[in-house]
């Protein structure tokens, strides 16, 4: 809770900066939903209804991201107060009774949604890639988004118009990919058509409202968004390097690892992680995979140059390592500032 009004806003004021700064490439979407996030912060949007958003557009752009990272903000434990429902789970193979899995049979199958409705009187359901959905759990969010509120397997009603209620999906993600001579209204009206036709619900579509206030599409990533997004996954990666024995202290493993220091990186570290992206269509998620794999691998032949770990402090650079006496490009942490070094701040 806050002391004042002013200390309120002055919290409300420094979402969008913050947004801003973990994704990239979205501006546009911040804008708007900040705007729509802060209404339901000072309670003045609808109290009956839960506030509802419907992301789209191609994977790996940060619908997901932009999620975590609002709930994160705020309320500090986005896995206390986050819900992610992985709509594969319901879709045409669970059969016409699919939203019983989600409000459940009996106390034995509670359903997905009572844990977290029985903890939380506020936070966020992600129903994500809602296109993957049987098209019966239409009717289903019909009643949470109209009604504000959800009975379960118990018979007892949930008041959830204090929850944010977020939906994504790809569906139609070749239309923003493409298609560059039409604007992007024009680009989400066949997206949100699209998901009228697969579930026949034209009602349910029509609850988000209008294109930026309810609907939002987010853009394809161009490579300069693509190198920021490398640099932002590098340097949380070793942010974490350097608390790595911290955060381990408390779980069980073989050992304490070291933490290790890299103070900057040259940009060819960030070049080479590029180099192994396929196309800039798979997004943030396939470099942050390479990301995760390129710095593993180089914290790792740190420790076996020194099993010590006494010397785990330095810069990261390209150079040449073995393999099975084939010789092979690797980033390496090296004591020599490169050139042009990307120094590390650190929190």
């Amino acid at each position: 809770m806050f002391k004042s009004t002013k200390e309120a806003m002055q919290f409300l004021d420094g979402l969008k900066p913050y947004l801003k700064s973990r994704i990239i490439g979205q501006d546009h979407v911040i804008d708007a939903i900040s705007e729509k996030l802060r209404y339901w912060y000072l309670g003045i949007s609808n109290p009956n209804r839960p506030t509802v958003f419907f992301f789209l557009g191609p994977t790996g752009t940060g619908k997901t991201e932009i999620i975590r990272e609002t709930i994160h903000y705020l309320y500090g434990d986005e896995e206390e107060k986050l819900l992610r429902l992985d709509m594969s789970e319901f879709g045409e193979t669970a059969g016409a009774d699919v939203g019983k899995k989600l409000v459940g049979y009996t106390e034995k199958e509670p359903g997905r949604l009572y844990d977290f409705l029985e903890k939380n009187t506020e936070g966020a359901i992600l129903y994500d890639e809602f296109e993957k959905a049987h098209k019966d759990m239409a009717k289903y969010m019909l009643q949470q988004i109209d009604a504000g509120r959800v009975t379960l397997w118990n018979n007892r009603t949930y008041d959830i118009s204090r929850f944010l209620l977020f939906f994504t999906s790809n569906v139609g993600a070749e239309i923003f990919q493409g298609n560059t001579h039409l604007s992007m209204a024009r680009k989400t009206e066949a997206a949100c058509q699209r998901l009228v036709m697969m579930f026949n619900s034209p009602e349910f579509v029509a609850r988000f409202g209008k294109f930026g206030y309810g609907i939002f599409a987010f853009n394809s990533l161009k490579p300069e968004h693509l190198r920021l997004i490398t640099r932002k996954f590098i340097d949380d990666k070793l942010q974490y390097f350097r608390t790595l024995r911290e955060t381990q202290q408390d779980r069980p493993g073989f050992f304490l690892p070291e933490n290790m220091n890299v103070l900057g990186y040259s940009p060819e570290v960030v070049d080479f992680a590029l180099l192994q992206t396929n196309t800039t269509k798979n997004g943030a998620r396939e470099i942050r995979d390479i990301v995760e794999r390129m710095l593993n691998q180089a914290y790792d032949l740190a420790l076996i140059r020194d099993p010590s770990g006494k010397n785990m402090t330095g810069y990261l650079n390209i150079a040449p390592v073995m393999e099975n006496e084939i010789p092979r490009e690797a980033v390496v942490l090296q004591h020599e500032i490169p050139v042009n070094c990307i120094r590390i701040i650190s929190d």
